[in-house]
């Protein structure tokens, strides 16, 4: 099924717009033709979204075997072959930007293009004409800004977390009248910056962003068996994350959050006669977590109103961050990893922030917040986007030689082990149950 937002977009053939609207200035068909590519819906769809001058914003919700990459790829060498045209196209990591890296130079090599600069190190490569197309990763953003960008493309775009390396660091290089921005990936979860991005297209209030989602029935090139047998590998939820591009939960998630009916407004939100509380999760490498909750004693629910995450900052910064939140929400409690014990120390000497030892039993912490959650009494607020995110993502490890159940340590391990701490340790000290 091909579900394209935008009633001006369609997946069937490829749209004309006149040379001077449309965004992929040569002719896109014959070039096709030249690599012997028919295209499927899917794609086609992406290249019409891309070429319409009424969009800015493209996301492509594809499921596996859509050729998101190639066609990705294509669409950024047809921009590249312009004189002075900057095209990025963003990855995950370094390895899956080597993808990239090696397609544009299979690309340029079949229709022996002139290069004038093909650094690998840096994987950018440079044309005759001016042109360049670079390769980054989310992680490294800092290493291809500050420049102007024609087309920037996030491929597997949901597999990390872009939002602030575009909202902050690369939306402002898109600073042409019409660049542009492609987004394109299978679904991973519903809770996260690109599920974000995708429902922008079916908002008139984003009327810049064109949303496409296509499912393994519109590549005909898949076989009946193709399709038994990845039925026959996955999990329900795995099949129809990976093949119905659905934006359905992760298989083995920890708690089983509904996003439409625990999710406020804290807005005008007033914790008045409340108990204030918070978990600290510290991180040195890894980001020091805070999640700030309030608990009505009257309605037995708990209000999760404010949240900070950061990575790589001293102590003194975390310190003044969390000060502001001590100040706004006049927190009564602050439950700390009982591992931090030298930020304990610090926080306590020099910045007058007290904190209490965490209960840290795992899985009886994880039990009771999935308690909490299951009936109905955790309210978090739409602010609080790391906390939802944790909130969904967060997964049990399927490594089978385990000898007991434990959650993955990833990104989304933090905030769920300083909502952990909170919920836990307030429930174990205050005898709310």
């Amino acid at each position: 099924m091909l579900e394209i937002s935008r009633s001006d977009v369609v997946g069937t053939e490829l749209m004309e717009y006149p040379a001077e609207d449309r965004f992929i200035k040569l002719p896109v068909s014959p070039y096709l033709d030249l690599l012997g590519i028919k295209p499927i819906a899917s794609q086609i769809s992406v290249i019409n979204a891309i070429n319409n001058p009424k969009y800015r914003f493209i996301c492509g919700a594809l499921s596996r075997r859509q050729g998101k990459t190639y066609i990705a790829n294509i669409i950024g060498q047809l921009t590249v072959l312009i004189p002075g045209s900057h095209v990025l196209l963003m990855s995950p990591n370094y390895s899956l930007s080597q993808i990239s890296f090696d397609l544009q130079r299979n690309l340029i090599k079949h229709f022996d293009l002139e290069v004038i600069r093909d650094n690998a190190k840096d994987r950018v490569i440079e044309l005759s004409n001016n042109s360049t197309i670079r390769m980054g990763s989310i992680n490294q953003v800092d290493s291809v800004v500050g420049r102007s960008y024609d087309l920037i493309i996030f491929d597997e775009a949901a597999l990390t977390d872009g939002r602030e390396a575009f909202n902050v660091a690369l939306r402002p290089t898109l600073d042409k009248q019409n660049s542009k921005a492609l987004f394109i990936s299978t679904p991973r979860g519903r809770n996260n910056w690109f599920a974000e991005f995708f429902y922008r297209g079916f908002n008139d209030e984003f009327p810049e962003w064109i949303s496409i989602k296509a499912t393994y029935h519109e590549n005909p090139r898949l076989s009946e068996d193709d399709i038994s047998e990845a039925k026959k590998s996955m999990s329900t939820a795995e099949f129809a994350q990976e093949y119905l591009a659905d934006f359905n939960t992760y298989e083995g998630q920890v708690w089983n959050f509904d996003y439409e009916n625990c999710t406020t407004n804290t807005d005008q939100f007033k914790p008045e006669g409340m108990d204030v509380f918070a978990g600290l999760d510290v991180g040195y490498k890894d980001p020091t977590a805070f999640c700030v909750i309030a608990y009505d004693w009257d309605s037995q629910l708990y209000y999760v109103v404010d949240e900070y995450i950061d990575a790589e900052r001293t102590t003194e910064q975390h310190a003044l961050e969390i000060q502001k939140l001590i100040d706004k929400w006049d927190i009564d409690y602050i439950y700390i990893d009982s591992a931090a014990q030298q930020t304990r120390f610090d926080f306590a000497q020099n910045y007058d922030i007290s904190t209490i030892n965490a209960k840290k039993s795992v899985l009886d912490g994880i039990a009771h917040v999935a308690n909490i959650v299951d009936n109905n009494k955790l309210l978090v607020s739409q602010k609080c986007e790391n906390t939802l995110e944790c909130l969904d993502q967060y997964q049990w490890d399927p490594n089978p030689n385990l000898l007991r159940e434990k959650p993955k340590h990833d990104r989304f391990s933090h905030m769920s082990d300083a909502l952990r701490y909170a919920l836990y340790s307030f429930e174990i000290s205050a005898g709310t149950f």
